[in-house]
């Protein structure tokens, strides 16, 4: 176990803010890579890039499908997740860096078919192993978390990944529109390089900022056995997928914790195609040029922040789930916002809200699931609740993706069809949550069929 405590049960400021700042680091993953500059460079090789994209998404979405009770079984059986974590997030930087030399030199290698191929390849697999490091590193909370209140601890998590979500967004902004020359440096010392500023150009710095960042999660983070166990048993494939379908089968067993499950299923659905359509809503809708765009995304996440840290400290005091369903109106009230807005000036007036929502989903999800959770069980449901988000991330863009088709005579207006249909989602978000019962850290939900128990 690392030193990472000062006083039993209690954790150290040195361990909470190594942790932290994970969530900084992978952010700017997250940004550079998933959300702006990889489609970016597809668009720059082929016509097909909403295909190509959204198609390398789902699939990587679907290998983690797989992976991610897996993963979560294997931290729980090992109680081990350090070792995951740095070894995955390594492959990881690697494979980012990849993607990087394959946009400077790959062009004039294996030309831009050949280019885009292995690209979408790298891809894939860093996504995979991105979001697989995110099961071991949501699982280290509880430990990290003793002694500081685990809503609170989580918050300094998530609002330092929008701090790193605005880092990226001005630091590789700089780097792809040629204003950082790296592009040109290089191409001076290997003419082989063409001197155009290229989307992929920012791909060797996500990967060397990611690494930076992570460094102090892999020493300064204490890796606490939460059975109280010493780690290291032998855990087989076979055994670990047993595991989880042990937990699958009896998961009514653990109250409240299926509802839940069906609920963050739908509420990320709802949020995540919320947020990845606000810039193609804008643009489709209102005219928005680029640079409004950016302004609307930057000043939504000084938001983002705002609500990581606010309903970290709610959710340690009014408890995780009235916390939760705060933040779920929240998201009702600004999707109907912006599905009825009659110009920009609604978009940057519901923009706060976006953003206190976006930064307080995240952060209160976890304290709910580890609320309900069983100690020996964390990494297992992190696992699962992995899973449930990755489902929503190929169900929300598909259904996004067939309203449009079927609408697309409607121009503007079937983008505001399309949004406003993720009210419905929430609105079921919100009545799943409502049967799940109010449960605290460390205090086991009561048994089955108690007075506001839920259902499994």
């Amino acid at each position: 176990m690392r030193e990472g405590r000062t006083a039993p049960g209690r954790s150290s400021g040195v361990a909470v803010f190594s942790w932290a700042l994970y969530d900084f680091a992978n952010t700017i993953f997250s940004v550079g890579i998933l959300t702006v500059y990889f489609p970016l460079w597809v668009s720059e090789l082929s016509e097909l890039e909403g295909f190509v994209v959204n198609a390398a998404t789902a699939f990587s979405a679907l290998l983690v499908l797989i992976c991610a009770p897996l993963l979560g079984a294997v931290a729980d059986l090992r109680q081990r997740r350090v070792p995951y974590l740095i070894v995955l997030t390594l492959i990881c930087v690697g494979l980012t860096g990849a993607m990087g030399l394959l946009g400077l030199f790959g062009a004039g290698s294996v030309g831009p078919v050949g280019t885009l191929a292995v690209g979408v390849a790298l891809f894939v697999a860093a996504d995979l192993t991105y979001q697989s490091a995110l099961v071991f590193y949501n699982a280290l909370l509880p430990g990290v978390s003793a002694g500081r209140g685990m809503g609170r601890v989580s918050g300094y998590g998530i609002a330092l990944g929008y701090v790193g979500a605005i880092f990226a967004l001005v630091t590789l902004g700089a780097v792809a529109t040629g204003n950082v020359p790296v592009r040109q440096v290089v191409s001076s010392l290997l003419p082989g390089v063409p001197p155009e500023a290229s989307s992929s150009d920012t791909f060797l710095f996500v990967a060397a900022l990611y690494l930076i960042f992570s460094l102090p999660a892999f020493f300064f983070v204490p890796d606490v056995s939460l059975t109280g166990e010493a780690g290291g048993a032998r855990t087989t494939v076979g055994g670990a997928y047993r595991a989880v379908i042990s937990t699958l089968r009896g998961i009514r067993g653990y109250t409240g914790m299926g509802t839940f499950l069906l609920a963050t299923l739908l509420y990320t659905d709802a949020a995540n195609t919320a947020v990845a359509n606000m810039a193609l809503y804008g643009r489709v809708v209102f005219g928005m040029e680029a640079g409004e765009i950016t302004t609307l995304l930057l000043f939504s996440t000084v938001f983002a922040i705002v609500g990581s840290f606010g309903f970290g400290y709610l959710s340690d005091r009014a408890g995780p789930k009235r916390a939760l369903m705060a933040v779920l109106w929240i998201w009702l009230v600004s999707i109907v916002l912006v599905t009825l807005a009659p110009g920009v000036w609604a978009l940057f007036a519901a923009g706060p809200l976006v953003g206190v929502a976006l930064g307080a989903t995240w952060t209160v999800s976890r304290p709910m699931l580890v609320a309900l959770s069983p100690p020996e069980k964390v990494g297992e449901f992190f696992g699962l609740f992995t899973f449930a988000g990755k489902v929503s991330a190929v169900l929300g863009p598909a259904l996004t993706a067939a309203l449009l088709y079927l609408l697309d005579d409607l121009d503007g207006l079937a983008y505001r069809i399309s949004v406003g249909s993720l009210a419905i989602i929430m609105v079921g978000a919100i009545v799943l949550l409502a049967r799940v019962p109010d449960a605290r850290a460390g205090q086991r939900p009561g048994a089955e069929g108690d007075e506001n128990g839920g259902a499994g």
